[in-house]
């Protein structure tokens, strides 16, 4: 599947070890900056299917959804037990900006 990166936030708008909800078109993502890398995964919990992700308690490079308690890895998206998943986006930091690869048919 062909993908565009899209601008989603500053570098600077965002905190060290803080989730941001962004909608990159049709995907809504939640932004984590956490040891200086920015990861991008879906922020619809694939437990209830809320928007929490964002939210979510961190723990190194997982974080757990406020709401349930699913728990998930940033790096791939899978949780740690159960067979669920969150998408993830690749990202791409340049001048400062952010920017995620979301499916070309949605820009």
């Amino acid at each position: 599947m062909e993908t565009v990166f899209v601008r989603v936030a500053r570098l600077a708008d965002l905190t060290e070890q803080r989730g941001v909800r962004v909608v990159a078109r049709e995907c809504e993502i939640a932004l984590w900056y956490v040891q200086g890398r920015v990861f991008a995964v879906g922020d619809v919990c694939a437990h209830q299917h809320v928007p929490t992700i964002h939210e979510g308690i961190l723990n190194g490079l997982t974080v757990t959804c406020p709401r349930h308690g699913w728990t998930y890895s940033l790096e791939s998206g899978k949780a740690l037990e159960g067979d669920g998943r969150l998408p993830v986006y690749p990202v791409k930091v340049e001048k400062g900006e952010v920017f995620v690869a979301v499916p070309a048919e949605d820009v």
